[in-house]
């Protein structure tokens, strides 16, 4: 049986300032794809540089958006020709013929024979399936938890109530309420959007003015003024981890994990999105900002003037300036994998960092 090998040239381009090759050291001649490898992992192997992808298979736009499938079973294997590395992918033995039973329900099918995604879902699935921010426009215009018929404030799975009307007779719904503004760091008067909470799910019994829900699962107690906002599939897409086009200088504007900081496989919020040209797949280096060491009353050289035995030319020589924004240069601690854009933020992943990520750290084009 002839084996069918799909061939997919690149020239591997090496950091942004040298056209070399950047492969890794150890880089292997094949590479057997496995069950719970990813895409970036897979990439990891080869370069040094992962988020050229698309550049080592000479990726256009469309193939970035709609990627080749690549398969437990199937065979990543590295040679060279005319002088430059290429890349083969044979595919597997594995059959890829999945039969299915009619059903009714519509959650996202789980097989044994999935293509390999781009990072870890199991980091990104609850962030994915529930959502964790709502933006102005979408929560204005979201259905609002009315109460139910008797007085009781709080309200659980198999409670019927009523809602505000929708604008679209959506079926199923999630439950969410509104938490503190996320406020852009570059300018703090715009709200970005807002933090949600997840409480559970809801189907809609009848469609009008009010709207009638039941509730079909809750993690947390349902109040009137929650919102109800469409249920969408919960399995990501399959993303291509390449390079914004243009610079993009990011911020962090909080995690999505509830704490202060955040390492490696968290979630973080980032101050730009579709306006800002992000997309889904983009990979951006993630860092601290330098130490300030401007001086402008002069205390840092009067102290050092002290500390040294009042040499009088470190203090003496220092002029007031309230206009020195001196600081250290920033420091690369990370990479993020942006995996979902709204039109003014976007969740990024962090997949590795030496330090904890804070709001305000920033996120640029490798």
């Amino acid at each position: 049986m002839r084996i069918l090998v799909y061939f997919i040239c690149f020239a591997l381009a090496g950091a942004c300032q040298a056209d070399t090759v950047r492969l890794q050291e150890d880089a292997p001649q094949r590479h057997v794809v496995q069950k719970g490898d990813t895409l970036w992992g897979i990439a990891s192997v080869f370069l040094k540089d992962p988020w050229r992808w698309p550049e080592v298979w000479k990726l256009n736009h469309a193939d970035i958006r709609n990627p080749h499938r690549i398969f437990p079973g199937d065979t990543v294997v590295l040679m060279q020709e005319e002088g430059q590395p290429r890349l083969f992918v044979e595919p597997g033995h594995l059959t890829r013929t999945i039969k299915l039973s009619p059903q009714i329900k519509t959650d996202a099918i789980i097989t044994e024979n999935q293509p390999i995604p781009s990072i870890p879902l199991e980091a990104i699935e609850a962030v994915w399936a529930r959502g964790a921010v709502g933006e102005a426009k979408e929560l204005e215009s979201a259905p609002r938890i009315l109460g139910a018929m008797d007085n009781r404030i709080m309200l659980a799975k198999g409670d019927r109530v009523y809602a505000s009307h929708a604008d679209i007779p959506n079926h199923e719904w999630r439950l969410m309420r509104i938490g503190q503004a996320l406020h852009n760091p570059d300018r703090p008067e715009e709200i970005l959007a807002y933090e949600l909470t997840y409480l559970g799910k809801a189907v809609t019994e009848t469609y009008g003015d009010p709207l009638v829900v039941r509730i079909t699962a809750n993690t947390q107690e349902v109040m009137e003024r929650d919102r109800l906002l469409p249920a969408w599939d919960g399995h990501p897409p399959l993303f291509i981890p390449h390079s914004p086009d243009k610079p993009v200088q990011a911020q962090v504007v909080s995690t999505l994990e509830g704490g202060l900081n955040a390492g490696t496989w968290m979630n973080l919020v980032l101050n730009r999105g579709q306006r800002d040209g992000l997309e889904a797949g983009h990979v951006l280096t993630l860092f601290k900002g330098g130490r300030s060491i401007a001086d402008p009353k002069c205390l840092r050289a009067n102290k050092l003037a002290f500390m040294s035995g009042g040499i009088d030319g470190l203090a003496n020589d220092c002029k007031i300036n309230e206009n020195d924004r001196a600081a250290l240069p920033d420091t690369a601690v990370g990479t993020a994998f942006v995996y979902r854009v709204f039109d003014k933020l976007a969740f990024a992943l962090v997949l590795n960092s030496s330090q904890p990520v804070s709001p305000g750290d920033k996120a640029r084009t490798p």
